[in-house]
């Protein structure tokens, strides 16, 4: 059996996924902020308006982390997390100003909805697997 070598990653490309993890790890606080206004018969959730506005704060913190990673080599991930981030933001924009969702049968799809946008966040992440990172 024969073993493959593991290329070296480019240093760039180092400082890329490491700028990426950071960015992504903010992305997922927001999820989780925004997850404690779904209603819950074990735990008191947070009101719907907190949780989005954690969830809008911490999309702002994300986008604001989104320069670390910036780099030639991972344009084609940055972009469409740079997408990502700006759609789910206009989302939660549009449900905070349109008014809330009532019940968990409106609530849960609205929220995924505005989810969906941030699997961008997991392509990226496979990407960088993917060139060594």
């Amino acid at each position: 059996m024969m073993l493959r070598r593991r290329r070296p990653v480019p240093p760039a490309l180092r400082e890329a996924f490491g700028g990426f993890r950071r960015t992504a790890e903010r992305v997922e606080e927001a999820k989780a902020a925004l997850l404690l206004g779904v209603p819950s018969g074990r735990a008191p959730r947070l009101p719907l308006a907190e949780a989005l506005a954690g969830f809008e704060n911490g999309l702002g913190e994300a986008a604001g982390l989104m320069p670390a990673w910036r780099r030639p080599e991972a344009s084609e991930p940055w972009e469409a997390c740079s997408c990502a981030l700006a759609e789910a933001g206009r989302r939660a924009a549009r449900l905070r100003l349109e008014g809330s969702p009532t019940g968990y049968e409106e609530l849960a799809p609205a929220l995924g909805e505005l989810l969906d946008p941030l699997d961008a966040f997991d392509a990226a992440a496979g990407w960088f697997r993917r060139n060594g990172a």
